[in-house]
């Protein structure tokens, strides 16, 4: 079906965070006893002497990695001041005891904490872990600044507008929007149309701005020529979502969408068929159509039948209360014939289903215009915003719709 629905206009935004890990160490050092010293003096020195080396039997102490014993090796080589010099070898020996305890730092013994060497060796694990926290990929090259990038799925060269903010520096993971255009609508006017790009130039995030098939997107009952051609747009976002985790250093756990009319769809269709990749969404003036079915009723009770999150994922929709394409009240489309919107309210409520959200619905604190459920599954957001004498994807920049949806996304991240 063709939609030629579609006129926008401006700004959007959304949230991001970050972590890492460090520590310290300790050093003991220790001496011990000189007895056969004397006695070497007294005649057989080599024998007496040897008594000495008994002395370095206390370097056997030190194998029992009490790491001082072998300070106490060190001792005996005072008693090498007799002939006994060999022992006082052993006593070195003793030392290489201690490097034993480098050994032992491995696995951060006892001894390993009285090491020098073994607190360090603790210390690089620690570094360790903290670069495994917030680590960037080494094939990450991209910097700040905007390109488009085409790339291959389902057999079809498809293509989307990157655009990395100012601050970006590739060494600390950052969030990404994926704003979806309407129907007839192009990434490069959607991008002038929600502000995403200069909201994340701002708060340091990604903005992604695909590019559907014939301008349009196959969000199950909708959009021609996407739809009859059965393009797999979920595939789309998928491989927008590991190409740029290869290219650049994102939090795969803070991938959102966004969208308006069939753009909105497409970002309900990603909730329904990739909650796995997708942290939360913020469709704007369509309601889930993901039931491919042209029966009237089915469309107004039952449009979101086949949508099956794999978890409950946070939905703030916006919706305009004038939008003559996409009604709020529901009821038949005047641009496609035997095309039926369920409304904004139905379609809050059947969100409610799926996230399994319990209690009334009340205002949202800060926004009076947005209503949410208090409780939902999962502890997500379930959200409606009604624009007063709001337009089909006319409020962007009037009612703050990225700025609401920005402070909604930064409360959200893939469990």
């Amino acid at each position: 079906m063709n939609l030629t629905i579609l006129s926008f206009r401006r700004v959007w935004s959304f949230r991001v965070s970050v972590a890492a890990l460090a520590f310290a160490a300790c050093t003991s050092s220790g001496d011990g006893p000189n007895g056969a010293g004397a006695a070497g003096t007294t005649g057989a020195a080599g024998t007496t002497g040897f008594a000495g080396t008994t002395g370095a039997a206390g370097t056997m102490g030190a194998g029992g990695t009490t790491g001082a014993a072998g300070t106490t090796g060190a001792a005996g080589t005072t008693g090498a001041a007799g002939t006994t010099g060999p022992a006082g070898a052993t006593g070195a020996a003793g030392t290489t005891a201690a490097a034993g305890t480098t050994g032992a730092a491995g696995v951060a013994g006892a001894a390993g904490r009285g090491g020098t060497t073994g607190t360090a060796g603790t210390g690089g694990a620690g570094a360790t872990g903290a670069a495994g926290a917030g680590s960037c990929p080494t094939t990450a090259n991209a910097t700040s600044g905007e390109m488009t990038q085409t790339i291959m799925v389902g057999g079809m060269n498809r293509s989307f507008i990157r655009h990395i903010p100012t601050g970006y520096t590739g060494k600390t993971p950052v969030p990404v929007v994926i704003d979806f255009h309407p129907l007839g609508g192009s990434g490069s006017g959607q991008k002038g149309l929600s502000g995403w790009a200069t909201l994340g130039d701002s708060k340091g995030f990604i903005t992604i701005f695909p590019n559907g098939v014939g301008n349009s997107w196959n969000v199950g009952r909708c959009c021609n020529p996407a739809q009859s051609q059965n393009v797999d747009d979920v595939a789309f976002t998928k491989a927008i979502i590991s190409t740029l985790a290869k290219d650049a250093c994102i939090d795969t756990k803070r991938v959102y969408a966004s969208g308006c009319s069939n753009g909105g769809g497409m970002a309900y269709k990603v909730a329904c068929d990739a909650a796995d990749v997708i942290a939360a969404i913020a469709p704007v003036d369509f309601d889930c159509s993901t039931n491919p079915s042209t029966n009237m009723s089915e469309q107004l009770n039952n449009s979101c039948a086949m949508c099956n999150p794999a978890r409950p994922i946070s939905e703030t929709q916006f919706r305009g209360t004038n939008d003559s394409a996409v009604p709020y009240n529901g009821g038949l489309t005047p641009v496609v014939a035997g095309y039926y919107f369920p409304g904004a309210m139905k379609n809050f409520t059947t969100w409610g289903q799926l996230n399994m959200c319990t209690g009334t619905p009340q205002a949202l604190p800060g926004h009076s215009a947005c209503q949410a459920y208090p409780t939902c599954g999962g502890n997500v957001d379930t959200v409606l915003c009604t624009v007063q004498n709001g337009s089909h994807c006319g409020s962007y920049g009037s009612f703050g719709i990225i700025n609401i949806a920005w402070e909604m996304f930064q409360k959200e991240a893939l469990p």
